[in-house]
């Protein structure tokens, strides 16, 4: 689609025109008179009833939407203050377009595209994304595979390479396609050890059987094993196509440059013509249908409706309704189920697949064990139709905005959220959906989003699921270059570290409660529930009132990590607790001051920790079956020993019943006494400013605890083992030693390129796992050293000699020059790219400040650049030589 085309006039069109010009010509004096005094009469709004009201969206800054020749869309999305540039491609294809016997095939490629071109073989691919500092990595939907590139902007143009030779140019070389097979069996043996796998199959069948998108985006473990390497390349050649994708060129770039470039490699691919694919017929919902399945292990109700999709006119204000339907604590069907006893509440989740003429809205409530169904179905009706009875307000529509907007600038500033989540409204919405979304969005009226509750959701037809668990039948603009850090002692006792950024328009706050283990003692987990509980209310101001005035300032707050993304638990741990908060500028200050007054007067109850300690105790039995999980756990036992460490963050199924109300109030005072949080500022206020905010609200109480006590060095060889009974196996390495401070940067590059060689080995070469690396936690003068491979339940046995093989065969004199900068830049880009947000820069930040060497912030990718590969083979020597490794091996 360009907008560069001009307005062609149908022949016939011309002369009618030109007719009625004729027409007016002729007329009366009397008819003349009433022309409009213009020298263009046919532009006055006279003749065009209601022209007046005509409205163009205005483009964000800098954006253009731009076509090659060969029918390629680009989308530029220019921010000069990021040092980063992202390249995102949306290729039109994937599980919707496959049949049965294709399944999975989309996915398939996807991981073929990684193995080499016509100019680069695997290791020379991987090789040119580490040498200039990239991320590249893809995934895989129903409806388009998505290719993201982000590296340095000074190496756009190895991006904008890379990423063509993949796209048009691979070889998808045949030696290679046995050892992808075996990885994407992995990733499905793994999709199967997760609880929800089997009901989301089964509301998949339910809701589009018939059609492809019943079809499972990884394809099943048949499919998989017999499909073929020509097929594959096939429908390689017929998808793959300029004309049947979109690239987005986002961050810091070069306008000319990039265009060239594009041009240059990806302009030189002809068009094709996609085939047409039958993706068969979506059961339309005209009447209300009940279904029930055994299977997994959880206990859940899912209604679905049909609704509108990208290019719908009701389109916002669905999305509207559904943000005020799903709202914690005040949402409309949030409150429907708070209001019942805490033993009897479920567990609420919603989503929108909005893919137009096939869109869905799906409720799913998680059932107490025995519940009836049915009488969540009635309060789920109930609530939507009181809801449309007391009608929509105002108000409510335009914090949705706010929020969204908060949302759209975050994601902006994070590229690999950008290349996730735009990925969707790009391929599907279009360019210009997706350029027009805020400016849409806040056209909504609160009359609208009451009259699409009453046309979709209330009273309509709807599919409803009921899973029953199978283990219990019957159950249920140019701104300021960005300033060091400045870090300061609060009268209060607090520490206070702020970069300021006077071009940023979020306000981004990380708050870290220091020695979370030390802080939990007796009672691990006590903590964790103090974070969730933390939302439950505030003085006078109960759930409702205080999500209404977070919503209302556009806030994102995070206090737990998120069950529902796999790589989300990597900051619970036990040396600190986190806090994070976002919100555009100009609300920055008073949100802070809300949750200041949440951590010194959160007022929760007896029934709110019950309620909290029954949802906590829900996400361990969920993850009790995971082979990973218990790997992980058993690790950090048999490392730490008595160590405070030890202990799980978020408590563990026997602890957690035994910590009373007194133990969460008595944790809650000492981890949030102001002498033992550290507050990470990254915003547009002045390091005085945020100060005397904090110093103001917050007053002196309490005192910092006595801190972690040092860790135990590993001295012996140990071996843990544990029978779980899943489909996938998990290995574990780890050794905690002593580390001299310089010798940090080396430590962690050696562990690198140790991890880089395990991957492939074992995966690359081998297909053992689709998990497997190598790293160093470095945390003052300690480090945690560990490998972990997550290998298929058949192949454990030889994982695990695998991994024990390979990390003692590892020979630190085999690393070259060129293999050390490759990892070194690799880490660099890696890095960068996590400290793209303002709230990721507030992370590291109070990293560096609990490391004791806020200097840290600015000088780790400096410290690693300055290892030679002699400091290479010192590092193996002190630490990786002879060392004694505790393994752990979970089946």
């Amino acid at each position: 689609m360009s907008s560069f085309r001009s307005l062609r006039v149908h022949p016939v069109v011309g002369l009618l025109a030109a007719a009625l010009a004729a027409c007016l010509c002729l007329a009366s004096p009397d008819v003349r008179a009433q022309a409009p005094a213009s020298d263009q009469p046919w532009a006055a709004s006279a003749y065009f009833p209601g022209a007046e009201d005509l409205r163009f969206p205005s483009l964000p800054e800098g954006a253009e939407l731009l076509s090659l020749e060969n029918g390629l869309q680009v989308l530029l999305l220019p921010n000069p203050l990021q040092p980063m540039t992202g390249i995102f491609t949306q290729v039109r294809v994937g599980s919707a377009y496959e049949d049965f016997r294709t399944s999975g095939m989309s996915h398939m490629l996807e991981h073929l595209l990684f193995n080499g071109t016509e100019k680069y073989d695997q290791e020379a691919l991987y090789a040119l994304a580490d040498r200039h500092g990239a991320y590249n990595n893809a995934n895989t939907t129903s409806w388009y595979t998505n290719f993201m590139t982000i590296l340095p902007s000074t190496e756009v143009a190895a991006g904008v390479e890379l990423q063509s030779q993949m796209l048009f140019h691979s070889t998808l070389p045949a030696e290679n396609f046995a050892k992808e097979q075996q990885t994407v069996l992995g990733e499905l043996a793994q999709a199967r050890d997760r609880g929800g796998a089997f009901a989301e199959a089964a509301l998949r069948q339910v809701l589009y059987e018939g059609s492809s998108l019943a079809l499972p985006t990884l394809g099943t473990a048949s499919t998989i094993a017999n499909m073929r390497r020509d097929d594959v390349d096939a429908f390689y050649r017929a998808h793959y196509v300029p004309n049947n994708m979109i690239t987005t060129v986002a961050g810091g770039f070069d306008r000319d440059e990039v265009l060239d470039l594009l041009r240059e490699h990806y302009g030189e691919t002809a068009p094709g013509t996609p085939p047409r694919v039958d993706q068969g017929e979506v059961p339309f919902i005209d009447r209300t249908r009940t279904y029930v399945r055994r299977g997994g292990d959880q206990h859940l109700l899912y209604l679905a409706w049909e609704a509108p999709g990208y290019g719908a006119p009701d389109y916002f204000p669905f999305l509207v309704l559904t943000r005020l339907i799903e709202a914690e604590a005040d949402g409309v069907l949030t409150r429907a189920l708070d209001a019942l006893p805490v033993d009897e509440q479920a567990a609420l989740s919603a989503w929108w697949e909005s893919s137009e003429g096939r869109a869905r809205y799906v409720v799913e409530l998680g059932l107490p064990a025995g519940a009836d169904p049915a009488r969540y179905h009635r309060l789920v009706q109930g609530a939507l139709a009181r809801a449309l009875e007391w009608g929509i307000d105002d108000d409510d529509v335009r914090a949705v905005v706010r929020a969204e907007e908060t949302e759209t600038l975050i994601q902006r500033e994070q590229l690999r959220h950008l290349a996730i989540m735009a990925a969707e409204p790009l391929a599907r919405g279009g360019a210009d959906f997706f350029l027009n979304y805020l400016e849409e969005l806040g056209a909504v009226h609160a009359e609208e989003v009451g009259r699409v509750l009453g046309a979709y959701l209330v009273d309509s037809p709807h599919v409803a699921l009921h899973i029953l668990p199978r283990e219990v039948d019957g159950e249920a603009g140019a701104a300021e270059a960005v300033a060091s850090p400045e870090r300061s002692l609060l009268p209060n006792g607090a520490v206070l570290v702020t970069l300021r950024n006077p071009g940023s328009p979020l306000f981004a706050v990380h708050v870290a409660a220091r020695d979370r283990a030390v802080v939990d003692g007796d009672t691990p987990g006590a903590l964790n529930l103090v974070h969730r509980l933390l939302t439950s209310g505030v003085g006078g101001c109960d759930a409702s009132c205080l999500a209404a005035k977070l919503r209302a300032l556009g806030v994102q707050l995070k206090l737990v990590d998120d069950p529902r993304i796999p790589m989300d638990d990597y900051v619970t741990e036990g040396r600190f607790s986190f806090l994070r908060l976002e919100c555009a500028e100009a609300q920055g200050p008073q949100a802070l001051l809300l949750l200041l007054d949440m951590i010194r007067d959160a007022s929760f109850t007896e029934v709110d920790l019950a309620r909290e300690r029954e949802a906590q105790a829900a996400l361990l039995r969920r993850r009790a079956g995971s082979a990973r999980a218990a790997a992980d756990r058993l690790l950090a036992r048999s490392l730490y020993g008595d160590h405070p460490l030890a202990a799980p963050p978020e408590g563990d199924l026997e602890g957690l019943p035994a910590i009373t109300f007194d133990d969460v109030r008595d944790v809650c005072e000492r981890a949030f006494a102001p002498a033992n949080l550290i507050f990470a500022v990254v915003s547009p206020l002045s390091h005085g400013e945020i100060a005397a905010l904090i110093d103001s609200a917050l007053p002196a109480r309490g005192e910092a605890g006595p801190g972690l006590p040092p860790a135990p060095v590993t001295e012996a060889p140990a071996r843990v083992t544990e029978t779980m009974g899943g489909r996938v196996g998990a290995v574990r390495l780890g050794a905690l030693v002593d580390v001299v401070p310089g010798d940090a940067a080396a430590l962690r590059v050696l562990m690198a390129v140790l991890s880089d060689r395990l991957q492939m080995d074992l995966r690359e070469t081998r297909g053992l796992s689709y998990s497997v690396g190598a790293g160093a936690s470095i945390r003052g003068d300690q480090a945690e050293l560990t490998a972990w491979l997550n290998p298929p339940l058949p192949r454990l046995a030889e994982g695990d000699t695998a991994l024990a093989g390979a990390v003692a065969a590892f020979d630190p004199a085999t690393i070259t020059a060129e293999e050390l900068h490759r990892v070194v830049q690799a880490r660099a880009g890696r890095l960068m790219m996590r400290r793209l947000s303002s709230i990721a820069q507030a992370y590291y930040l109070t990293m560096a400040e609990l490391d004791g060497d806020i200097g840290a912030f600015e000088g780790a990718m400096a410290d690693e650049a300055a290892v030679t590969l002699g400091d290479m083979v010192r590092a193996w020597q002190k630490y990786l030589d002879g060392r004694a490794w505790v393994t752990v091996v979970v089946d």
